[in-house]
């Protein structure tokens, strides 16, 4: 079994990495391009299983010198992106955002990133864009699977072809039923852990075990070959322009690119049409270098979004893409090619270069975890003021999501068993509602907490969001039967809901179409929420409670610890206090405002004022009376959910429940300081 160069391999690389970085740059048209990863596991399970099917073939097989192959082809160039990234990190990075960092470096020289990375963010949550090496997972989930599988094949190898091959599709597709079962049960887990990945990367590895067979069959003329290029490209091409972030994947979605990239594997050459394309030599030149332009990308992409005061311009994200290539082609040329030559660095060496870097970069990491990111870097105000931006302390043990969901009968209920007040939403009523038990605290009244990630009011449609409808069914019934709780206040982040997210193009004003009944128009998809909305509150209000909606919430432009420390990195200490002004929030929600007071002035619902806990006449504010009002760009902190609990409770008697007048009685704006 000869292991040929295979240029159109490489130009399959190219289009991977443009893919990915396409994507990550936010430009139209490649929404889909995450799905560049799954076609880099399919060629990097092929290539491997190559080269360990001709060793154990020839009798060469050494683990040994598999584990010495892996360590020149990993570590040095991505070490060297660390290195440069430290610098960078310790004068652009928050506090947290540098503690966090530091985490991800021991992380990383574990492999164990995809571990780390699903322990504290999903990897399309607006705060990955800041985090230099979330990337850096897809490299531990395939390092995870090579400290098993060549071990594997070489006892498989003892088998018969027959029963080897059985075996190993046995083992993928035990993994693709896992990867589909927890597709929406833990769509993180699934995403980012070795177990559901590993189909991909064993289908590469029937590629190569059984391509030079195939290559022999019928399916092998010159008709089949092209049939199956052009059904790959369609494959491949439809997923990264045809999904989203909001596909669920991986799952049955991450078949097709698969499939196609285990087609072109198979049945493409020079000889055929996508054979020539993939091999032309600027794409195969793209190819070479895309293992560094992989590693290098979202770095650069990260401390760019880290450092300007807005989200960066297309203008900007290309200016980076060029010198992702410039520094890839370097890095290619001066750092991972010299290290794959044994003759220029001899095995001790290698392997003293990896114990060593790593020992280093573990002491570097663990340092920066134990200083807290070195706050002293900043000026003790700045740091004083982002101590008070902190969410709910009960925030991980109360708010669910998914499909397997925290049932409403087991909720959260704060703090004493009589619930006379419910908070029902998405994240944004997570620090409403311990913020309001506190207030109902001393008045002998509780708060039971309703509240699931990204779930839309979906009553009466379908979410696109896993387990939301169903939690939110449940959650009504249970506020339905249970006599004792008066109050419901209903708090969904709608802007986000219905126009989408305002950082990524912030200043400019997003107009996205729903996630949610994509296959109607936009503006139906938007009637079908106020709808369901509308008899959300029409239930509540006929099993005798007493409905408050709230506005949305001010969203920043930014995160609030950029706003803290964006002077201090720059050479001054001044806080930037103020949000956006109110013109800019008025028209974020010009379609939602006029929905919330018609349904107060029809008297079905008390609306809550959020402008009034956040804004003067002019300007809201990210700053008030020296504390935080948000945790991150849109999440109100503690200190800002008390503000808004105010709205409800400040004006009602001790002994009675809260008055429906006291909603609409406006708070006093407090001064700035």
């Amino acid at each position: 079994m000869a292991n040929a160069y295979r240029p159109e391999v490489d130009g399959l690389r190219a289009i991977a990495v443009g893919a990915v970085i396409l994507y990550h740059a936010g430009f139209a048209g490649f929404p889909g391009g995450y799905v560049g990863v799954d076609i880099f596991f399919v060629i990097s399970g092929y290539l491997i299983t190559s080269i360990l099917a001709n060793d154990l073939a020839s009798g060469r097989f050494s683990i040994r010198k598999f584990y010495e192959r892996r360590a020149r082809r990993i570590f040095p160039a991505l070490f060297f992106v660390m290195a440069c990234c430290l610098p960078f990190a310790w004068a652009w990075l928050t506090p947290g955002q540098l503690r966090e960092f530091f985490q991800s470096v021991v992380a990383v020289t574990l492999f164990l990133s995809n571990v780390y990375f699903w322990l504290k963010s999903g990897y399309f949550g607006q705060n990955t864009e800041t985090v230099p090496l979330i990337h850096t997972w897809s490299l531990a989930v395939e390092e995870q699977f090579y400290v098993v599988f060549p071990l594997l094949l070489f006892v498989l190898w003892k088998l018969a072809p027959r029963v080897r091959s059985w075996l190993i599709c046995g083992l993928a597709g035990v993994s693709l039923a896992a990867c589909i079962y927890f597709e929406l049960r833990d769509p993180s887990f699934n995403f980012f852990f070795a177990p559901t990945r590993a189909w991909e990367l064993l289908a590469g590895a029937l590629v190569a075990l059984h391509r030079a067979r195939w290559l022999e069959g019928r399916l092998a003329s010159t008709v089949w070959r092209e049939v199956f290029g052009a059904l790959a490209i369609a494959l491949i091409g439809g997923s990264i322009f045809l999904y989203s972030k909001d596909t669920p994947f991986p799952g049955r979605a991450a078949v097709p690119p698969v499939l196609g990239t285990a087609l072109i594997l198979a049945f493409c050459s020079p000889s055929t049409t996508l054979g020539r394309v993939l091999a032309w030599r600027p794409m195969v030149a793209i190819g070479l270098v895309s293992y560094s332009a992989y590693l290098w990308h979202q770095p650069l992409f990260a401390f760019a979004r880290a450092v300007a005061p807005s989200h960066p311009t297309p203008a900007l994200y290309a200016a980076l893409i060029a010198l992702t290539g410039v520094l890839a082609t370097l890095s290619w040329r001066f750092v991972e090619r010299p290290f794959r030559q044994a003759g220029r660095v001899s095995r001790p060496r290698i392997f003293w270069f990896s114990v060593a870097t790593s020992m280093a970069f573990l002491a570097i990491g663990a340092g920066g975890h134990w200083r807290n990111g070195f706050p002293g870097r900043f000026d003790a105000s700045s740091n004083q003021l982002a101590a008070t931006s902190t969410a709910s302390p009960l925030r991980a043990k109360c708010h669910t999501e998914g499909v397997a969901y925290l049932k409403p009968s087991l909720a959260c209920r704060y703090f004493n068993d009589r619930s006379t007040w419910a908070v029902f939403g998405d994240s944004h009523g997570v620090e409403l509602a311990y913020a309001l038990a506190e207030d109902l605290k001393p008045r002998g009244q509780g708060v039971i907490h309703l509240t699931s990630s990204g779930c839309q009011p979906a009553l009466t449609f379908e979410s696109n969001v896993p387990g939301c409808s169903a939690w939110v069914r449940e959650s009504l019934a249970l506020l339905e039967k249970s006599p004792d709780i008066h109050d419901v206040v209903l708090v969904f982040r709608h802007s986000f809901h219905l126009y989408g997210d305002q950082v990524r193009g912030f200043p400019v004003l997003p107009d996205s179409a729903p996630a949610f009944l994509r296959e109607q128009p936009a503006d139906a998809a938007r009637n079908a929420y106020w709808s369901s909305f509308f008899e959300l509150v029409r239930r509540l209000k006929a099993a005798g409670k007493a409905v408050h909606v709230a506005d949305p919430i001010p969203e920043l432009g930014t995160a609030i610890d950029r706003m803290i420390y964006r002077r201090d990195m720059f050479g001054g200490v001044a806080v930037q206090k103020v949000g956006n002004p109110v013109a800019y929030y008025v028209q974020r929600n010009r379609g939602i405002l006029p929905k919330l007071a018609e349904l107060a002035a029809s008297g079905n619902a008390v609306r809550v004022v959020s402008q009034d806990a956040f804004c003067d006449g002019v300007q809201c504010f990210a700053v008030m009376d020296g504390d935080a009002m948000y945790f991150d760009d849109n999440h109100p902190s503690v200190a800002g959910a008390q503000r808004l609990a105010r709205l409800l409770v400040r004006t009602a008697p001790a002994d009675a429940q809260p008055l429906s007048a006291a909603l609409n009685t406006p708070i006093a704006n407090e001064t700035n300081k």
